[in-house]
Parts: C-alpha cells; sequence; structure tokens
C-alpha cells in the first residue's frame, strides 16, 4: 500500500527532470545558434585602448555596437576576415557596427581608416556627415575628425560624403572637408598606404616612424583574409 505514493513520487521526479533538461536544452540551442550568426572581429592594440569602457586586450573579440577608445600615442584595428578591417588612431572613439554587408560605425573623435573588400559597403558617420562607400569594388576610407570638422578621403576606391543637404563625390586619391573647424591652428597628419611588397627595412622603418603596432596587426591579419598588404590603408598617425 505505502509503495505506491512512493512509485508515482518517483515517476514524478523523473518526468519533471526531463521536461526541465528539455527546456534548458531548446534554450541552449538557440542561444548558440544566435551567437553562431554574429559577425565578431578580433582586436589589435597598441597603447591604451579600451572597449566598452574596460582595458582592452590583443586579440580581444568586438561585436558589433561595441565602444572602441584610443588613448594618446595608442591605436586599435578590428579585423573581420574577409569582410575588412577598421582602424583607430590616438586620441580616437569610435562606435563600430557591422555585419556581413556593411562596416563603420559612430566616429566621436579622431580618425578611423576602413578597408573593405568588394562587396561589403562602408558607412561613417560624425557630427558633421556621413562619408559611404557603395561596394561595388574594394575601398579604403580615412574619416578624421581631429580638428572638429570631417575630412573623407578615398585612398582606394570611390566615397561621397552627405553633409547639409548636399553629397559630395570623393574619387580615390582625393580628399573633402565638411563642417567647420574647432581651430584654425589644428592640422592633420598625412596619409600613409603600404607599398606593394614590404620588406624588413621598410617595417622597420615605419616602426621608427612611430606606426610599427599598427603595422605588425595588420601584417599578421592580412594572413587570415583575401585583403593584401598591398590593398591596406593606415593613417600615418605617430603614436
Amino acid at each position: 500500500m505505502s509503495s505506491k505514493p512512493t512509485s508515482l513520487r518517483k515517476a514524478f521526479s523523473i518526468g519533471l527532470m526531463v521536461a526541465v533538461g528539455g527546456f534548458y536544452s531548446l534554450v541552449t540551442t538557440n542561444a548558440l545558434a544566435q551567437t553562431a550568426g554574429r559577425v565578431a572581429g578580433e582586436l589589435s592594440v597598441t597603447g591604451s585602448v579600451t572597449i566598452n569602457g574596460a582595458s582592452a586586450i590583443p586579440g580581444a573579440t568586438v561585436f558589433s555596437e561595441s565602444v572602441i577608445r584610443t588613448a594618446r600615442n595608442s591605436a586599435a584595428i578590428v579585423s573581420l576576415g574577409n569582410l575588412g578591417r577598421m582602424q583607430l588612431g590616438p586620441d580616437s572613439e569610435m562606435t563600430v557596427r557591422f555585419n556581413e554587408a556593411i562596416l563603420g560605425g559612430n566616429l566621436s573623435s579622431g580618425r578611423a581608416v576602413v578597408n573593405a573588400p568588394t562587396g561589403v559597403a562602408i558607412t561613417v558617420v560624425t557630427a558633421n556627415g556621413v562619408a559611404t562607400s557603395t561596394g561595388r569594388q574594394a575601398s579604403a576610407v580615412t574619416v578624421d575628425v581631429t580638428c572638429g570638422d570631417t575630412l573623407v578621403a578615398a585612398t582606394r576606391g570611390d566615397a561621397s560624403v552627405a553633409s547639409s543637404g548636399r553629397v559630395e563625390n570623393v574619387t580615390a586619391g582625393k580628399e573633402v572637408t565638411v563642417g567647420t573647424q574647432a581651430t584654425s591652428r589644428c592640422t592633420r597628419k598625412e596619409l600613409l598606404s603600404y607599398p606593394a611588397s614590404l620588406t624588413a627595412a621598410t617595417i622597420a622603418a615605419l616602426m621608427m616612424a612611430g606606426i610599427g603596432g599598427g603595422v605588425a596587426g595588420v601584417m599578421a591579419m592580412t594572413q587570415a583574409d583575401n585583403l593584401s598588404p598591398s590593398s591596406i590603408i593606415v593613417s600615418g598617425f605617430r603614436p
């Protein structure tokens, strides 16, 4: 007589365990599926860099909507494999945004250089306007807000910048500035592009110039995607 309630309790407990286990299995599977489909980048840093307010380390994973900030004499590169990469110079802050079709984000301060292969567009938003490239060809677009205005340079491919209801084209090798400088005494660093082949002597010279960390990061990451060293553009900052 007394064994029947015990058997019922055991059966109920087993059934509850199976139901709970199935629920957690379903939740875990859905979470993994969502994570697997999420584009992520890898961070390379020189000097002091934070991501979402926390100190960043080389190799850290970067997701879209992350806020990256570099200190003085510092730099950061977000490598996205075959999708391209984004580089921040010193004293820069950018909310990076990216997916399989577009790279960019909101640049609040400093300079960003965005390299994208054919098929991936670029969009960088600043206080003065929006810089874009269509993705019809491989592009390298520099956006600089160091002086308060916005300078947009297309080092490779064509771009455009929309500001105050106007759209200006930025052809390869040209630059366009929109907005007003905060001070007339502000000067920008020149752009630096990679030669077709980087020798050890060239890399050493770049390191002496103060951009060795950015070069080393880019050289390491070009091995992982389809962007050759000759297609990567780096800003000529001097950390």
